[in-house]
């Protein structure tokens, strides 16, 4: 009944997986050169939105739907933090492009039972 709106979420869950992976990927960089402050700022990310992939998956179990945990990109080997900057603000503004249509549509089908709204 819900198939559209539980592919969607997954895709979600997807483009979150893939950040949280690259986050962890630039934690691991900057923290290797002593970009301290980048090194926890890109920790700190990833593990929001590991955050924002719960509560994508609440919706889709209340949904009925099976949660598909696959990134929907491979990490980008990056090293210089400029660089790294530039990607992580690509990925934001892609990601605010994706998820708001994807909100309008599942409060669309609202139910109660949620922590957050999308």
């Amino acid at each position: 009944m819900y198939e559209k709106s539980v592919e969607l979420l997954n895709r979600a869950v997807a483009d979150e997986m893939a950040a949280v992976h690259q986050y962890m990927y630039f934690h691991f960089h900057c923290d290797d050169q002593a970009f301290d402050l980048l090194a926890n700022m890109f920790r700190r990310t990833a593990i929001e939105e590991m955050g924002h992939i719960e509560v994508l998956a609440e919706r889709i179990l209340f949904l009925k739907g099976e949660v598909e945990m696959v990134a929907s990109m491979e990490v980008q080997k990056v090293h210089d933090v400029h660089k790294m900057l530039e990607v992580a603000r690509k990925m934001e503004e892609d990601a605010v492009r994706v998820l708001q249509p994807l909100g309008q549509r599942v409060r669309g089908e609202r139910r109660c039972g949620f922590k957050e709204d999308l």
